[in-house]
């Protein structure tokens, strides 16, 4: 633990992820947390309160945190030394910044660390403290040996932290190496602490703080190993299953303290999975989705379906982080001008790596699993968003020619089979009886489908629907939807829930197709009282469904967007 700490940074992982959530498990009540572009005056968090088990009154502490260790070159060479800091701490901070009722309280300036306070400072931190400490203000070394022991002893303990969550996340973070095995550990942790029902808000917050801590510390360990797979698997995971936790007492008109708890640990978790998106993209799709085939060659296997499987899951990564990008830039109205700019080129940085990543990577136009419709379809919700649907039109007409061509010559067409084994093989016959098991059932060719009336002509509608009555005559074409038990199974990863609907057959024309999915929009309204649609996080629940291969419903089809 005290290495883990140690390997934090500071601003966004000691300052803002580890340490609010500790102090507030401690009996600290956090004021304040550090914000990019204001001056702190030299306080990164104020807190006021008493430490449990230690402390006999209330006292203010304020916090000035530095990354690792504490070397000499740290002490004093620029503003942003630690004895500079304490300085503005005593002559400006606690002249001007303390809250009237704060007033009265005993002050512990704190300095912060994840490491050490290296031999070579020890000295001028003795001689500081000793020379400005008064009757009223006092000077405490918070260092890795302490964080350690207070998470250990009021986040981690045995008394604390059961058994079983302990062994999965020292599980989780042994194979960090592993991806897979990583994050079912991962996963077995966070429904030890998150499915079970809390009896007391207390509980629920102490539970959702030490998820939190846990999975940040997997993923740390998980980019000390340079394991971003790892890193972006685990915190999207994390998202789902907080939001499973809390979506039932989202805040009212009036949030009480409780409720902008929730919020708070529920924007931590957001920001985990924003921070490693972006930091494992930042590695793969926007370093290099502008060279011809670089990312398909970097798959490094020989076999053309572990290239498409691969090609299709950084793809879907692509578009919902473009989704939320695009979502926060339009809900956060009010926010940083800075920050929103920053939002909306992301967003556009993420478009432009989309159409590079297609035009570079010819496998993305032939999907070889039908679920990849759920990656199609994102692509195509950020672009109706952004109104830049022009863009990807092509690749859906490419995909509509590629797709029914390799039915046509018995060639790795979109099967239903999701086994590995059966994808390396797939197609081991022509026979029909052999088809009418890979191409069961279609989410992909109704889909398809639907656009094409957009991107094809009369001709090619003909011929797209002629081949699919012609090779998969006995294909259940459909569409799903949610029902009324989803909110409570989807967050968690149960499939066994929505509503499928059969009669979107591309043999029986557009205007069949938009009638069928109108009336079922119609009669399918439990979509609209799933927790995230109904509170504005639509990301949040396309983030399940490409999370958990379900696939994105018709609702979200086609998209309606005002200038």
């Amino acid at each position: 633990m005290k290495e883990y700490l140690a390997s934090l940074k500071e601003r966004g992982d000691l300052d803002k992820s580890v340490l609010p959530n500790l102090l507030s498990e401690i009996g600290l009540r956090v004021l304040n947390t550090p914000m990019i572009g204001t001056r702190q005056n030299g306080v990164d968090i104020a807190a006021v309160g008493q430490v449990k088990g230690e402390d006999e009154q209330r006292y203010l502490y304020l916090f000035c945190i530095k990354a690792g260790n504490v070397t000499r070159r740290d002490w004093e060479v620029s503003e942003q030394s630690v004895r500079p800091e304490l300085n503005e701490i005593k002559d400006v901070y606690l002249r001007s910044n303390v809250a009237q009722e704060h007033a009265e309280l005993p002050i512990k300036i704190c300095l912060c660390c994840g490491g050490e306070l290296e031999e070579t400072v020890l000295m001028n931190w003795a001689g500081y403290t000793e020379q400005n400490k008064t009757d009223k203000i006092s000077y405490e070394l918070w260092n890795g040996d302490r964080l350690a022991d207070l998470m250990m002893r009021c986040l981690l303990a045995r008394e604390l932290l059961d058994e079983e969550p302990r062994r999965n996340f020292q599980k989780a973070v042994a194979m960090v190496n592993e991806p897979n095995a990583c994050y079912e550990y991962t996963r077995a942790f966070l429904g030890n602490l998150l499915l079970e029902e809390q009896t007391s808000q207390k509980n629920e917050l102490l539970r959702l703080r030490q998820s939190y801590i846990c999975l940040h510390a997997v993923i740390a360990w998980a980019i000390e190993a340079n394991n971003l797979e790892s890193t972006y698997k685990v915190s999207e995971l994390g998202m789902l299953f907080c939001w499973n936790a809390i979506r039932k007492r989202l805040p009212k008109k009036k949030p009480t303290k409780h409720d902008n708890a929730l919020m708070f640990v529920l924007d931590q978790f957001l920001k985990l999975y924003l921070t490693t998106s972006e930091m494992y993209l930042s590695k793969t799709a926007y370093a290099h989705g502008g060279r011809l085939h670089a990312l398909s060659v970097a798959v490094r296997s020989r076999e053309s379906v572990d290239v498409n499987l691969a090609m299709f899951e950084l793809l879907g990564r692509l578009a919902i982080r473009g989704i939320w990008t695009d979502h926060f830039s339009k809900s956060l109205s009010g926010a940083n001008p800075g920050l929103l700019k920053s939002l909306a080129e992301s967003t556009d940085r993420t478009l432009d790596t989309m159409v590079l990543l297609i035009s570079n990577n010819p496998t993305l136009s032939s999907p070889i699993r039908d679920d990849h419709m759920i990656e199609i379809a994102l692509v195509m919700y950020l672009a109706q968003l952004t109104q830049k649907e022009i863009r990807f039109l092509p690749w859906l007409r490419a995909i509509s020619d590629k797709t029914t061509f390799a039915l046509v010559t018995n060639t790795k067409y979109p099967t239903c089979l999701h086994d590995y084994a059966d994808l390396l093989s797939h197609p081991v016959s022509a026979e029909q009886s052999y088809r009418d098991e890979a191409c069961a059932g279609s989410v992909l060719y109704p889909y398809i489908f639907f656009w094409m009336q957009y991107v094809a002509d009369v001709k090619e509608i003909a011929e797209f629907t002629e081949r699919l009555e012609r090779q998969i005559p006995n294909c259940t074409h459909q569409a799903w939807f949610p029902d009324e038990d989803s909110d409570d199974l989807i967050w968690h990863g149960e499939t066994y829930h929505g509503i499928c609907v059969t009669d979107v057959s591309p043999h029986n024309g557009h205007e069949a197709l938009a009638g069928t999915l109108n009336k079922a929009m119609e009669t399918c309204t439990a979509i609209t009282d799933v927790s995230a649609v109904r509170k504005g996080l639509i990301p949040m629940f396309l983030t399940a469904c490409r999370h958990y291969r379900l696939p994105v419903p018709p609702s979200f089809w086609f998209v309606r967007t005002q200038e």
